[in-house]
């Protein structure tokens, strides 16, 4: 079976603060990361892509990457995009809907609660020009903790939102945290969702459910070459499964901190219209 990574990016840009690094590279090391791609001939697709070539069991070209970004900061429009056009590599980039025109306020542990996001105007001109646009929920919640309701309210809302800015279908989506269940999974794929991702640093494959492809997580410390080493798999697993015991007990473990510990109010709230 034919193994895919899928890459999984998030902030692009030389100004981050220490405790966010491992969720960030600079366009020069993002550059690199794009060209060594290039150089060896890799096809680089987004996500609904590859979904829709397994799902209709069309063959995969044989050297491919799956680029994908998380959260919709406004550094993928000024650190990622343009290389990205360089290349003419395609990508997905996974939007906290509720977030849009904001700052991403859920990474304030981080220090960058004020990072700017992406305006409605920009993910617009990003959609027609080739990226395609998916969902991170409303307010980048842990989804396996919340209610029923307040999971399909971050699920279906965001999908309804983008699809109000865009005027076209959003796809696919990305579990905040990389955190599903598979009532959350259910969820997703009653929605309207065709796909979704979680993290895992695992690689993807044709057997794995569409709903929970795994990806890989891409740092500043990854160089070309074993970005490269990343993509061809080596010392890498391949599609774990869903739900294992270890991922029970961490779910416990948060459920129980939510408890002991106050939540902040996540200030928003999206009215779903009806269909």
């Amino acid at each position: 079976m034919q193994p895919i990574p899928i890459l999984m990016y998030h902030s692009v840009s030389d100004q981050i603060d220490e405790r966010y690094r491992k969720w960030a590279v600079t366009p020069a090391r993002f550059s690199s990361h794009m060209k060594i791609l290039s150089d060896q001939g890799y096809s680089v697709l987004g996500v609904s892509a590859v979904a829709s070539k397994l799902e209709d069991g069309l063959p995969l070209p044989e050297k491919l990457a799956v680029l994908t970004f998380d959260d919709g900061l406004q550094d993928f429009l000024t650190g990622a995009f343009p290389i990205l056009e360089q290349y003419r590599f395609q990508a997905t980039l996974f939007v906290v809907a509720g977030r849009i025109n904001e700052t991403s306020r859920w990474l304030a542990p981080l220090g960058e609660g004020e990072r700017p996001m992406l305006r409605a105007e920009e993910i617009r001109v990003l959609h027609s020009r080739g990226i395609e646009i998916g969902a991170h929920s409303l307010t980048h919640p842990e989804l396996d903790l919340l209610e029923k309701h307040e999971c399909e309210n971050e699920i279906r809302g965001s999908r309804l939102m983008l699809e109000q800015i865009l005027g076209a279908d959003v796809r696919t989506f990305a579990y905040p945290h990389g955190y599903a269940t598979a009532a959350t999974r259910r969820i997703v794929q009653e929605a309207g969702f065709q796909s979704a991702v979680r993290v895992c640093h695992a690689l993807s494959d044709a057997s794995e459910d569409r709903f929970g492809l795994s990806r890989l997580i891409v740092t500043q410390d990854c160089d070309p070459v074993e970005l490269i080493s990343l993509v061809e798999g080596k010392g890498i697993q391949v599609a774990p499964p869903q739900d294992r015991f270890q991922k029970m007990c961490w779910r416990l473990a948060r459920r129980i901190r939510n408890k002991l510990l106050p939540q902040p109010d996540p200030g928003f709230h999206f009215v779903a219209l009806e269909d």
